[in-house]
């Protein structure tokens, strides 16, 4: 069996990230009759169970996976084929960010991708930090050119300008940079800011 395609959906928060992959998924439904079964981790509540939603309040069925065993994605593929009686196209997942970089979710979506299955992931390219976000700039090896990724970034909340970072904010202020990475919320703990106007209080000075 041919080998499967990927696609990356990457950027900053409040980019609509999550809608841009809805979009993908309704049109492959719709025009390509494509059978698509998507995951989103368990750790992402924002949404609501078993949902993802996109900026605009719009949700899709979406089955949790643990952080922890991302492996149990092949298990729940075959189970729902199982079910339906028949093989799905694609396999696409929301909020990569929250797999680890250490975890196997990297070898997950290559093993998807060598059985067959096209692959669409969208996620958090950095944290609040300004340093990579979970799995997600790992899945790059996975793009063959720039037609594979697609990169999508909201305007800064302060100055206008492209936002590429996310910016926490704890009792109004800006996060210091020893909080922990990992801060499940939306508007009320961030907004997006560009290089020059996102603050990050504590950040180590460089060695030199």
């Amino acid at each position: 069996m041919p080998r499967g395609e990927f696609k990356l959906i990457v950027g900053n928060m409040f980019g609509n990230k999550t809608g841009r992959l809805m979009l993908e998924v309704d049109t492959l439904r719709e025009f390509g009759r494509k059978r698509v079964l998507i995951f989103k981790p368990e750790i992402d509540t924002r949404s609501g169970k078993s949902k993802i939603q996109d900026y605009h309040g719009k949700t899709m069925d979406a089955l949790e996976l643990s952080i922890r065993d991302p492996w149990q994605a092949l298990k729940i593929v075959r189970e729902k084929e199982s079910e339906i009686g028949t093989r799905f196209h694609i396999i696409a997942f929301d909020e990569v960010q929250f797999f680890p970089a250490d975890s196997p979710f990297y070898l997950v979506v290559d093993e998807l991708l060598a059985r067959g299955y096209d692959v669409i992931a969208a996620g958090l390219a950095l944290d609040f930090k300004r340093e990579p976000f979970g799995s997600t700039l790992l899945l790059f090896a996975f793009c063959k050119g720039v037609q594979d990724c697609l990169w999508l970034n909201p305007l800064c909340a302060k100055c206008g300008k492209p936002a590429a970072l996310p910016q926490r904010i704890i009792n109004g202020k800006p996060a210091p940079y020893d909080s922990p990475q990992v801060q499940v919320g939306g508007k009320e703990s961030y907004e997006p800011r560009c290089y020059e106007c996102h603050e990050l209080p504590g950040r180590p000075a460089p060695p030199w």
